[in-house]
C-alpha cells in the first residue's frame, strides 16, 4: 500500500477547494462583490464602507485558479459595479444597461489581472 507523503489527492476536493475551482458561484460572487462599493456613495451613505468594499473582490480575485480567471472575474465584478451605480439609467436604456455595464466593465479586466499578480495568487 503507497501512501503518498507531501501530495495531494487531486481526485477529491473539500468544499473550499471545489467552490475556488467552480466557474458559476465565482462568477456571481464576482458580480455581488464588484457592486458592494456603490454602498459607500451618498444615497445610501455608508461612508465608511469605502474602506472594506473592494476586500471581497481582491480576496476572490487572489485565490484564482488560472491566470485568465481574474481578468474574467474583473470584468463581471466591474460589470456589477456599472450595473449597481447606473441602476437610474434602467428605466430610459432598458436592456441596453446590461450592454454598458459589459463595456464599461471591460476597464476593470486589467485590475483583475494586476490584482492577482500584486497579491501573489495561489
Amino acid at each position: 500500500m503507497r501512501i503518498p507523503v507531501g501530495r495531494r489527492d487531486r481526485t477529491r476536493y473539500d468544499g473550499h477547494e471545489q467552490f475556488l475551482r467552480s466557474r458559476g458561484p465565482r462568477g456571481a460572487v464576482a458580480v455581488v462583490t464588484g457592486a458592494l462599493p456603490v454602498l459607500a456613495f451618498p444615497e445610501p451613505s455608508l461612508w465608511w464602507f469605502a474602506y472594506l468594499a473592494l476586500v471581497p473582490w481582491m480576496l476572490l480575485l487572489r485565490t484564482a485558479p488560472n491566470a485568465r480567471r481574474p481578468a474574467f472575474e474583473g470584468w463581471l465584478g466591474g460589470a456589477g459595479f456599472m450595473i449597481a451605480m447606473h441602476h437610474w439609467l434602467l428605466p430610459s436604456l432598458h436592456v441596453f444597461l446590461l450592454v454598458l455595464a459589459a463595456l464599461l466593465g471591460l476597464l476593470w479586466a486589467p485590475w483583475g489581472v494586476l490584482v492577482r499578480l500584486m497579491l501573489g495568487g495561489t
